[in-house]
């Protein structure tokens, strides 16, 4: 199983038609998420999403994948509007259904522009 220090992931690279459409279809899931997130914020005072007031967009930026003997793990950069980034992971069966695996939050769920995309768990 990978991890952190070892894994398969690819390099970063830019956006292909495959990639937006992994995206894309993960787009309801991902909303939702931030929207839990922003939630829970508020309930907890976690403060992950302090720097997002609003989604204006929703355009994947950039991507990596890692090949895994059942589908693709999919990591990508997602421009929200206003200079703000989230980092998000989902998975691709071999059948090319697409689900969201998680978004990265640690510490913060966005990120600026120059912050690399990595390979994370969840």
């Amino acid at each position: 199983m990978s991890d952190v220090n070892n894994n398969s992931m690819g390099p970063v690279i830019p956006v292909d038609d495959k990639s937006k459409q992994v995206f894309h279809d993960i787009k309801d899931a991902v909303v939702a998420k931030l929207h839990e997130l922003n939630h829970l914020d508020n309930v907890h005072g976690l403060h992950e999403m302090d720097d997002l007031e609003r989604i204006d967009c929703y355009k994947l930026v950039e991507y990596a994948t890692e090949q895994l003997a059942y589908g693709t793990n999919y990591f990508g950069k997602i421009n929200l509007g206003d200079e703000k980034y989230i980092h998000v992971r989902a998975f691709e069966s071999p059948e090319g259904e697409a689900e969201l695996y998680s978004i990265l939050t640690e510490g913060t769920a966005i990120w600026s522009r120059e912050e690399p995309l990595k390979y994370f768990i969840d």
